[in-house]
């Protein structure tokens, strides 16, 4: 009994030290990735031509995701044999996916990127949509949230002055829709994958879905003319290859420290630890780069803010109860042996 109580502080210090490389993993490498996703769409060469590849910059971040995935496999987890199972259902997530990025990317050709990060701050607007396939029930409070996010984000977008740089463009708007729909295609998909009999290692999914990812993007990349177009664009500009390497290995180490979290911590600490920073993103970007906000704007992220905790209040109050359910039941079946 005595090494089982002095093993419990240090099991403690363990998992608080856990949780806190899942938090700094998770929110330096997106902090950055989010700054530098906004850097790269608002660079301009000196004849003031700007970076319009979408799919090329996808290509080099799901390749360079895909092959530090496959590092960690070979040398540190390996993989399982009943791969081939989940091609169906990863590629439905790589196509979701891939959809989800470029369409994010691509707004923000329309849109600032406080605007962006504002629509996608929420995991209830997928999670609500992906309902649309998979049938879950949504409550009273989710509902709520989903409207004040929307909200919140419609009016931060159509307070801006004409002219200022956080207006939002309609093209970027109705983008910012495509990628959450295919957000909670994603969400939908897997989902499903969790309740199969044979799951997939966190890396393998990472690996699988960034490989499909990039194979749907290669040839849309060639045909489209954006793939020559882009090696065109750094060739001559070779200050932007710095910024997208490291936008890659933010994207890529980002989600290793994700799949860390949930197979530490579960999917609902990792939901909380992405919804704080993405929610944080937006005012490193509002200062960053010196967005012009009004009062009124301030009021609308404030209702997104809230919106945003109120879903995240809900989710652990309703953790709590099926914890203390879990609980009382234990207890009640312990009385049951001991008569």
């Amino acid at each position: 009994v005595s090494t089982a109580t002095s093993l419990q502080p240090f099991s403690l210090i363990m998992a608080a030290l856990k949780l806190l490389l899942c938090v700094a993993g998770i929110w330096s490498c997106f902090f950055a990735y989010g700054i530098l996703q906004e850097s790269i769409f608002v660079y301009k060469t000196p004849t003031g031509d700007k970076f319009k590849q979408t799919t090329m910059l996808l290509i080099v971040e799901h390749t360079v995701s895909a092959l530090v995935a496959l590092v960690i496999m070979q040398f540190f987890t390996g993989t399982s044999s009943n791969w081939r199972q989940h091609l169906k259902s990863q590629g439905i997530v790589a196509c979701a996916q891939c959809g989800a990025k470029f369409a994010s990317n691509e707004a923000l050709k329309s849109v600032s990127y406080p605007i962006q990060a504002l629509a996608k701050s929420s995991k209830t607007l997928p999670a609500m949509l992906g309902c649309l396939w998979s049938g879950k029930a949504i409550t009273r409070l989710q509902w709520a949230a989903a409207f004040g996010i929307t909200l919140g984000t419609a009016g931060f977008s159509m307070g801006g002055k004409k002219g200022s740089d956080i207006e939002a463009k309609p093209l970027g708007v109705l983008l910012l829709i495509v990628s959450l729909l295919c957000d909670g295609t994603v969400s939908a998909a897997q989902q499903g994958m969790r309740n199969q009999k044979e799951k997939l290692s966190p890396y393998e999914q990472m690996f699988m879905t960034n490989v499909g990812a990039a194979m749907i993007l290669l040839p849309v990349a060639f045909v489209s003319g954006q793939l020559q177009a882009g090696i065109g664009f750094l060739m001559e500009n070779i200050t932007i290859l710095d910024e997208i390497a490291i936008f890659a290995l933010c994207s890529a180490f980002g989600q290793v420290f994700i799949f860390l979290t949930i197979a530490w911590f579960g999917p609902d600490t990792n939901a909380k630890i992405t919804t704080v920073r993405k929610m944080a993103t937006v005012l490193i970007s509002i200062v960053w780069f010196g967005h012009t906000i009004g009062t009124t704007q301030w009021a609308f992220v404030g209702v997104v803010f809230a919106s945003v905790f109120a879903e995240i209040s809900e989710k652990l109050l309703t953790n709590g109860k099926k914890e203390n359910g879990k609980k009382e039941n234990g207890i009640k079946e312990n009385g049951k042996k001991e008569k």
